[in-house]
């Protein structure tokens, strides 16, 4: 058994090496069109206009290896194809890997490309047209000796803007990757190494390919500038929004054997017919997801099986579906392939038999939950709904506790404000009832 998102398509190995393939394709010969396109016009681009740019002085350009300057010529052509040729990677990646991504890793890679092309192109075009020029005009004012005729390498001068372009390329990607890795929460707990090191792996490694040997000192203050920028983005950048919720590693609820169990609510409104709980209405030691249509989206199935396996998650419990409700086959096998069981409190079987509202936001929510015998013993539900009466004060504390063995309302059954309902197969002992008269509150069967 594997994990299969509901995007999933049942296609053998060869169908997506095939589809791989057609892709791979439809790119190269996009970027062969890119880079004659580019051949028609690199000499007066390039060749003339740019290296005029960067020359500091008039008439002191010169091409003093012609096999580099060729060379360096094509590596233009290629680099401007590839340029040209983004947009189009861009989609191809998307519409390739979308099927087989979560919608946070999904959003995270658009992100990634949309962001990234549009610094790269400003940040590169500031560089190559304004910070370079402006950076020769001003090393040959503090070199200049008079009487001394100076004379300048083109080939050299095009390779220096090449390189430092790269560099800004990789720079540039890898911090934007950071960032959006931290703001979408991607990067948190024990996964926050792991991608701390995928990013500079790549990067250092993209560097140390590319980078000619004779430009050591380029190579050194381009990986320093990576790492510098990376941590500091890994380490300021805060949550953002649309973040996934955070659980610490060690955070959860033991269960009766001592076992940690690391529990998210999911709240389901089931179309609006049960309302969501808020979020300090969740007991310390569960995760909230808020996930309105749950029952009605398989997009939703996707999303909780992406909490499961970044928040490392042992039970999932749905607030509103009912114990009658089929939850989808296909996430009920990808959650016990993570080792996680899914339950619902089913709160849309109690959620008519209010005749008023509660004085207390979530009343229903919170017992049912007191009620459940998985984590906790089922001996000690009247307990645990006991010490979470106890934390309301008298003047809004219900008085009326009906009990029930059935595990849904018996037909017909209403309540007031002031009353609840408590389902257990334990029968309330004398101590119990005591404990609640104690509090103000009647234990009655209903």
């Amino acid at each position: 058994m594997s994990l299969r998102l509901e995007s999933d398509k049942l296609i053998t190995v060869q169908a997506h090496l095939d589809e791989l393939s057609l892709r791979l394709g439809r790119l190269l010969a996009i970027l062969v069109l890119m880079m004659i396109i580019c051949w028609n016009f690199i000499d007066e681009l390039i060749l003339r206009n740019y290296i005029s740019l960067l020359s500091p002085c008039t008439d002191c350009v010169a091409v003093y290896s012609p096999t580099e300057w060729v060379s360096l010529r094509w590596l233009s052509i290629l680099l401007l194809g590839i340029c040209l040729t983004i947009p189009f990677f861009s989609r191809e990646v998307i519409s390739f890997c979308s099927p087989g991504m979560l919608s946070h890793e999904e959003k995270w890679l658009k992100q990634l490309l949309l962001v990234g092309t549009i610094s790269i192109i400003c940040a590169v075009s500031l560089t190559l047209l304004v910070l370079l020029p402006a950076w020769f005009s001003s090393a040959e004012q503090a070199g200049f000796v008079e009487g001394v005729s100076p004379s300048y390498s083109a080939a050299a001068m095009l390779e220096f803007a090449l390189i430092v372009s790269y560099i800004e390329i990789i720079v540039f990607l890898s911090v934007i990757s950071a960032i959006l890795l931290r703001r979408y929460g991607i990067a948190e707990g024990e996964e926050k190494a792991s991608w701390q090191f995928r990013v500079h792996g790549v990067s250092i490694f993209l560097m140390w390919l590319i980078i000619p040997s004779e430009q050591d000192t380029l190579l050194t203050i381009g990986i320093l500038t990576e790492f510098l920028l990376v941590e500091l983005s890994f380490s300021k950048i805060s949550r953002g929004a649309l973040a996934m919720p955070s659980f610490d590693m060690d955070s959860g609820i033991l269960d009766s054997e001592a076992r940690l169990r690391r529990i998210g609510i999911v709240g389901c409104s089931c179309c609006d017919v049960v309302p969501i709980p808020e979020r300090n209405s969740i007991p310390k030691g569960m995760v909230f997801l808020p996930i309105p249509d749950f029952c009605m989206s398989k997009e939703s199935y996707d999303l909780v099986i992406g909490y499961v396996m970044q928040l490392k998650l042992t039970d999932i419990i749905v607030t509103g579906c009912g114990r009658e409700t089929q939850i989808n086959e296909k996430l009920v096998e990808n959650l016990q392939y993570l080792n996680c069981q899914i339950r619902t409190l089913s709160l849309i079987d109690f959620s008519t038999m209010r005749l008023t509202g509660s004085k207390i936001k979530d009343l229903d929510f919170m017992v049912r939950l007191a009620v459940e015998s998985d984590p906790w013993k089922v001996d000690n539900s009247y307990e645990r709904v006991g010490k979470l009466l106890s934390t309301f004060s008298g003047d809004i504390r219900p008085d009326v506790a009906f009990w029930t063995s059935s595990a849904s309302p018996p037909f017909g059954t209403a309540l007031h404000p002031n009353e609840i309902l408590i389902t257990s197969t334990k029968e309330p002992n004398s101590e119990i009832i005591y404990n609640f008269e104690k509090m103000g509150i009647k234990l009655l069967e209903l």
